[in-house]
């Protein structure tokens, strides 16, 4: 590939690992005043991000089979459609129902994008591939430290249904047209013969299993607290609106230098080091945030710290299990991304069942024991690639 060709291929994936980003920072952000128009308690509104994750799940184990099948342009091209479509229910939803009919289409779109974004890494040279992942994942981060104001002050002039759709749309439409104009077609990618080659060589890889098992758990703290972390600096530490979405605005730009990052560290301390000891981080100071009696700043410092170390994690976890087997790359990554939606659909469970009973800090104490086995795991049962 030109260098001039692997620079707006790697834009356009980092854009489309971009344009699954606004809606998790609106339901976010703006939990509380979408939970008052829909008359639906935030505990409730939380489970949207559950429904969004039994539908990646499905939709994930579910691309093993469709890379076989189709092209991954295809896939990827059908994928920010139903983006599209999702975004404009949510904004428009009378209800509840509704609502969770859109993240629905949100959980088919974003299992379609994200493993073949990740996927197409390999079409960069194998030494390249971390740091090119890290600028892909930093565009999701990069685009939400935009996005997260955009929305704030969109809804604090216009409204939550305006904060829904001023910013996502017009940068799902972008994407759509960055990926019809230059990604490059590729092959299918296993042969249609045997569609189960794939999961057949990764049940007898126990290090990739092993992969698998921790990165359901690695990112579980980090994807349910962008779940409840709105309503967690709204409610609990009393922030405005508008302060609230510069402060997640903030943390953005840490899960970006996480992400940017992880390819100098997988370099000095290796792929598989970096992946366990950033998911450790990670837990730590998430649990410093939520469960430990700091004051509000180094509260906030160490949210920082938790979001930098987690976009490190995915980065490098990423790149991690696209190396932990030789051929069924497209199944692998159909596979992790069906893990970390599992972990996130069980970290917003556990939120939704523990804030309501033993509050913010007992949710916090839960999640940290999560992350500490998904570090054990990984440094444990997995090989160094």
């Amino acid at each position: 590939m030109k260098k001039q060709d692997a620079g707006i291929v790697s834009l356009t994936l980092a854009l489309c690992t971009a344009a699954t980003g606004p809606q998790f920072v609106a339901l976010s952000l703006l939990m509380i005043d979408i939970s008052e128009t829909l008359g639906t308690p935030i505990t409730v509104m939380g489970q949207l991000n559950t429904v969004f994750s039994v539908i990646a799940i499905i939709m994930s184990l579910a691309m093993g089979v469709l890379t076989v099948r189709f092209q991954p342009k295809k896939l990827l091209q059908t994928g920010i459609v139903t983006l599209f479509v999702g975004v404009v229910l949510a904004a428009v939803s009378p209800n509840y129902v509704t609502m969770m009919v859109s993240y629905v289409l949100y959980g088919v779109g974003l299992s379609l994008v994200i493993p073949i974004a990740n996927l197409l890494i390999v079409l960069f040279p194998p030494e390249q591939r971390t740091s090119i992942m890290g600028r892909v994942y930093s565009g999701r981060s990069l685009t939400s430290i935009i996005a997260t104001p955009v929305i704030g002050f969109l809804t604090a002039a216009f409204g939550w249904r305006m904060g829904f759709v001023g910013f996502g749309l017009p940068l799902i439409a972008l994407t759509g047209l960055l990926v019809v104009l230059k990604i490059p077609k590729q092959p299918k990618q296993e042969q249609k013969e045997d569609i189960t080659k794939g999961f057949k060589e990764i049940k007898a890889n126990k290090s990739a299993a092993a992969c698998l098992v921790g990165a359901t758990l690695a990112l579980a703290f980090f994807n349910s607290i962008m779940v409840y972390n709105g309503a967690y600096l709204r409610g609990i530490l009393g922030f405005s609106i508008e302060t609230a979405s510069l402060i997640m605005s903030g943390l953005f730009i840490a899960t970006a230098a996480g992400q940017v990052t992880s390819g100098a560290f997988a370099r000095r301390f290796g792929v598989k080091k970096t992946t366990y000891l950033a998911t450790f981080l990670c837990g730590v100071s998430f649990f410093a945030y939520l469960t430990v009696n700091l004051p509000v700043g180094f509260a906030l410092v160490a949210s920082v710290i938790g979001t930098a170390a987690a976009g490190t994690t995915m980065t490098a976890l990423s790149s991690f299990a696209l190396e932990q087997v030789a051929e069924s790359k497209g199944t692998m990554m159909s596979l992790l991304s069906a893990g970390i939606s599992f972990g996130g659909m069980l970290g917003s469970a556990i939120g939704g069942v523990a804030i309501d009973t033993v509050g913010f800090k007992g949710y916090g104490t839960i999640m940290f024991v999560m992350s500490l086995g998904a570090a054990y795991v990984l440094q444990r049962w997995t090989k160094a690639v």
